[in-house]
């Protein structure tokens, strides 16, 4: 009898045994091709990092090169999946190949326009941008006395009702100025200065390239106006703080997706989704210049992300 209960409690942990493997494993294992822009910098540090982890959720994953040094074409027509790390490496996978493609380390707006060019692609992305929400609960955490917002609007001047009445939602006041075009900035510029008491900028194409950010940078200190940014480089440069996903965060939020994602469904790729993780950068050199007291790094994280009010 003893024998007996042995053997039936063996078969049983094997049973356990297997039914833990299968809640573990990927519902069907994926061929993934990922896809870079560059062979170095954010895009393949993005590519390092998903590279790592997705194999050890059970898929088949291959680097397929780069535009530069030439693409494995076999490869990218047999993957079920094609991960693309930033447009380029998006555009030259599109122009040839007619397979599921996320595209990464890529800007709303530059997406948008990789949709439009390939209207028929099954075509998604995982963008950079941050919610601007977001962006706004930490200039409420960095400086929570100050109400009116002032934000230049260009190429995303159609979101100004949205964008509005999410500061509204958190008690900000958005002053808005819209620019047309380079002759316009500083006139816009120094308008929206002067009637608020802190400047947003946000990651659109027309007032993002360089010579929009110094513009923007000089005026704001000159009206000793502090600016809460979108990127690690532009606190650098002397934005007060900004909010941000680094490449590894981006890997880290497409694997949760992944891990509950099957070849089935690949023809039902999701609507481009804005990260679920994130960074914060404080220039604190400029807080004191400013006059500024800013809260430590990890009281910021945490307001930002909506744990609390400041």
């Amino acid at each position: 009898m003893l024998r007996d209960w042995v053997g039936g409690l063996r078969w049983r942990l094997i049973l356990v045994g297997l039914g833990l493997a299968l809640l573990c494993a990927p519902a069907r294992a994926l061929d993934i091709a990922v896809a870079v822009s560059q062979r170095d910098g954010p895009y393949q540090a993005f590519a390092d990092a998903f590279v790592r982890s997705a194999a050890s959720l059970g898929h088949r994953v291959f680097e397929v090169g780069n535009p530069a040094e030439g693409l494995d074409e076999v490869a990218i027509a047999r993957a079920d999946l094609v991960i693309a790390s930033g447009e380029a490496a998006a555009a030259a996978v599109l122009a040839r190949h007619a397979r599921p493609t996320l595209v990464t380390m890529i800007a709303r707006s530059r997406f948008e326009a990789l949709r439009s060019a390939h209207p028929q692609a099954a075509l998604s992305a995982w963008v950079l941008d941050q919610p601007v929400e977001r962006q706004l609960r930490l200039l409420r955490a960095v400086l929570p006395g100050r109400t009116r917002v002032g934000l230049l609007l260009g190429s995303n001047a159609d979101a100004e009702a949205t964008l509005k009445a999410t500061a509204a939602g958190l008690g900000l006041e958005l002053v808005t100025r819209r620019v047309s075009g380079d002759r316009e900035l500083i006139a816009s510029l120094e308008g929206v200065l002067g009637t608020s008491e802190v400047l947003l900028t946000l990651p659109d194409p027309q007032l993002s390239s360089p010579t929009a950010a110094r513009s923007i940078l000089l005026s704001s200190y000159r009206h000793q106006k502090p600016i809460i940014a979108f990127s690690r480089a532009y606190v650098t440069a002397g934005a007060l703080a900004a909010v941000f996903v680094t490449p590894e965060q981006v890997a880290g939020d497409l694997l949760d997706w992944l891990r509950n994602h099957d070849r089935d469904k690949l023809q039902r790729l999701p609507p481009p989704q804005a990260p679920v993780s994130f960074e914060i950068a404080v220039n604190r050199q400029v807080a004191r210049a400013l006059g500024i007291s800013v809260a430590d790094d990890g009281e910021l994280l945490r307001l930002t992300a909506g744990e609390g009010r400041p």
